[in-house]
């Protein structure tokens, strides 16, 4: 943790003059926040530091980020290319989460936006804002994404501005999240999650190794346990608790929904809020060492909330066919909003 006295200066920066494994680099700065994105794979938020505490909330594997188009393996042509280069961070998902053919697109594991280049602009530069646009279109799905990127000089948030464009002449049915992963060592001792949701639901179809009873729903933050007992759902255990691997769902939220992650031993957290209205749930995906084979090996440790337009199911086109995804007319757009924040103290 950062010991050196905190001076702040009042002035916000902004700099895509980096680049990062061959990939283009965007840092916006102001005495609150440092956050890197990675515009040329994804438009990742790869770094959130809280520079009064030098907490860096983003998960980061040891495998490290790599180029997708410079570092790939003999055998390129299957379904996982998102978990094959996972190395944390947080990823728009976009437009598909489980991989299938959907209408005669070939659609891999959680969509195409987060393995390509995204094209960007530098906005504003000025000491009290900074502002970046970036874009991208799939190459399989005909949908522009736009997303603008803002920091202010005096708050510890992150403005986020999106846009979501059906540039057909055909209705599209569209699945849509923000893959936020929180990691070591923010959450070294363990965290406490508050949030605005009703609803926890244990997904049913997860290995053996998990915490929450599948299949049940319960008001959150009460849960059952895989042993039949009460459990708090709020509470992350410190990472020296026994292994598990989970997957559950935050739902029930009012129209702005939010949640927020807080080390208490640190007394620092980070939170997001955004639009219910598009995002209807928050996926609640924890791997705590439990997983012995690809892609964990044993070795990852991840939380993760995510704000996701529907639950994941294993057959997407029954959940389509059910109304669960998102529809966008024909030459449609839908805007949205949502921020991301670090505190200390209580979140407000």
């Amino acid at each position: 943790m950062n010991t050196k006295p905190f001076f702040p200066t009042g002035k916000c920066t902004i700099s895509d003059d980096w680049m990062l494994q061959g990939m283009r680099v965007i840092w916006l700065e102001n005495d609150y926040l440092r956050i890197g994105v990675l515009a040329g794979r994804g438009s990742d938020i790869f770094e959130f530091r809280y520079k009064p505490k030098d907490v860096d909330f983003m998960l980061r594997l040891p495998k490290g980020i790599r180029n997708p188009n410079f570092d790939f393996s003999q055998m390129r042509d299957t379904p996982n290319q998102f978990e094959d280069y996972y190395y944390g961070g947080w990823q728009e998902i976009l437009p598909n989460s489980p991989g299938f053919n959907y209408r005669g697109a070939s659609l891999g594991q959680h969509g195409e936006v987060s393995l390509t280049p995204w094209k960007h602009a530098i906005l504003e530069t000025s000491p009290e804002k900074v502002s970046v646009k970036l874009w991208t279109r799939p190459l399989r799905v005909p949908i522009l994404i736009e997303k603008t990127l803002t920091l202010v000089a005096d708050k510890a948030t992150l403005f986020i501005e999106e846009k979501l464009t059906n540039e057909s002449a055909t209705q599209l049915d569209i699945a849509w999240g923000q893959h936020i992963a929180f990691g070591l060592p923010f959450l070294n001792d363990g965290a406490k999650i508050s949030t605005n949701a009703r609803s926890f639901y244990a997904e049913p179809l997860m290995p053996p190794n998990r915490r929450f009873q599948p299949g049940v729903e319960s008001v959150f933050p009460k849960a059952l346990n895989i042993n039949g007992m009460d459990d708090d759902a709020s509470v992350v255990p410190p990472a020296t608790a026994a292994p598990y691997s989970d997957l559950a769902y935050l739902s029930g939220f009012d129209e702005k929904a939010f949640y927020a992650l807080k080390n208490e031993v640190k007394n620092v957290g980070f939170a997001v809020s955004w639009d219910a209205r598009i995002f209807k749930h928050a996926w609640y995906w924890q791997e705590r060492y439990a997983t012995q084979d690809a892609p964990w090996w044993g070795s990852t440790y991840a939380i993760a909330i995510e704000p996701w337009t529907m639950r994941w199911r294993p057959d997407p086109e029954a959940a389509i066919a059910e109304g669960e995804w998102l529809k966008i007319a024909p030459n449609s757009s839908i805007e949205t909003q949502l921020t991301a924040s670090a505190f200390e103290g209580n979140f407000t």
